[in-house]
């Protein structure tokens, strides 16, 4: 994950000098600059920008770095600062005093002195998260093997526990103030830590969180048998779908439990242990970050749109039903091997969600088309009000295999 630094400098020559010498060690390195003679002092509520090390020249906008220090401490998440100054001891002593991460000598700066400062100071950080040059973590009790997965808000990483001689799966995130803020990082966070508590065998266990500065990690188990859009891809027998659905309809039921909702359900958040069973990932996160309209910044689709429900995809209040609905898709889907609905964009695939009709099974499955209108009707009143309801239905002519298996 290519680290975000925030440069607050008053000569702009400097300022891109910064710049050149980090982007030359971390390409992808996501640079914001501060230009304090034109701007004038940050925000009071400035808590970083999300960035994981701030830069800061002294003097900036006619004040020494202690001042600005002393601000910065007003969060409590506010990441490394390093200053770079030309003053005395005194000014060195005082920077370090007002919690300065470390204070280089505009006379002394080099390219390699730089970036091992840099490289420093976002390894001590207290969350232990460092990067090396080509942008991967270093978090203190882990060995990564390799990426697996990366996105906007996190980065999905294998790696190796020694402590406990286990592989896991970390899943490093970063607040961005475009990414919900504060708020909805702790509830995240908060959340997570309702769904290590839950001992269900379909939902992944997790073993560790951490959280310090604009970053938290969370260490969970390593499913190693690989998703159930392989399964699907491969050809599934209606009886193991029907089974693969009431196992994901009782873990969905433990989330809900807690006021927990999936609202991202779809077959590559459904894993499989080397003992073949089946288990719930990445649980919540559409939930906790705040989505100001269906487009993101980045035009696309928070969430999926394959398995959206209607309410979701059209920006409206989700519960439960949403999750309901999107089990019915991934249900529809397991049985068929295809989609229940295909369109060329995003949002047109929203509208056939919304306005097409529930796809008819072959006749060979018509047994579970009830529990597929249920579960994909277009009104969340139409549908099965909770995942009890689900567990309670069972194909006709097999009434009481659902009992037997409650």
């Amino acid at each position: 994950m290519p680290p975000k630094i925030f440069i607050v400098e008053d000569a702009g020559e400097y300022r891109e000098l910064l710049g050149h010498h980090l982007t030359s060690h971390w390409p992808d390195a996501d640079i914001k600059t501060y230009d304090p003679t034109s701007s004038g002092r940050l925000p009071a509520d400035f808590a970083g920008a999300g960035s994981d090390l701030v830069i800061i020249g002294s003097p900036a906008g006619g004040e020494p770095a202690a001042k600005w220090l002393s601000r910065f401490n007003a969060s409590r998440r506010f990441p490394p600062v390093l200053v770079i100054g030309s003053g005395g001891e005194r000014d060195i002593v005082e920077a370090l005093k007002a919690g300065a991460a470390e204070y280089l000598s505009r006379a002394r700066l080099n390219h390699a002195r730089l970036i091992s400062l840099v490289e420093t100071a976002l390894a001590d950080s207290p969350s232990g998260i460092g990067l090396d040059a080509a942008g991967v973590p270093s978090l203190r009790g882990y060995d990564i093997r390799e990426e697996l997965a990366v996105s906007d808000i996190s980065s999905v990483y294998l790696a190796d526990e020694p402590e406990h001689a286990r592989p896991v799966v970390l899943k490093v995130l970063r607040q961005t103030p475009d990414s919900g803020g504060e708020i909805a990082f702790e509830r995240f966070l908060r959340e997570y830590e309702l769904i290590a508590r839950i001992n269900h065998p379909s939902i992944v266990k997790i073993f560790d969180l951490g959280v310090a500065d604009d970053h938290a990690y969370i260490a969970m188990e390593y499913c190693g048998s690989g998703s159930l859009k392989r399964r699907i891809l491969s050809g599934m027998q209606p009886d193991l779908a029907y089974q693969y659905m009431r196992q994901m309809a009782g873990a969905l039921g433990a989330l809900h439990a807690v006021d927990i909702t999936h609202r991202d359900l779809k077959p590559t958040n459904v894993m499989f242990r080397d003992d073949g069973s089946l288990v719930l990932i990445d649980f919540g996160l559409a939930k906790q970050v705040r989505v100001e309209a269906e487009i993101t910044g980045t035009g696309e689709i928070f969430g999926t749109p394959y398995y959206m429900s209607p309410e979701q995809g059209h920006g409206a209040a989700t519960d439960e039903r949403a999750d309901i609905y999107s089990l019915g898709v991934i249900f529809y889907e397991m049985l068929t091997g295809q989609k229940p609905f295909e369109a060329e964009t995003p949002m047109a695939m929203i509208i056939r969600h919304a306005n097409a009709p529930v796809p008819r099974l072959a006749d060979e499955l018509s047994r579970y088309q009830p529990a597929v209108d249920r579960m994909m009707a277009k009104s969340p009143d139409e549908r099965f009000q909770n995942t009890d309801d689900i567990l309670a239905w069972a194909p006709a002519g097999d009434e009481t295999t659902a009992q037997a298996q409650a």
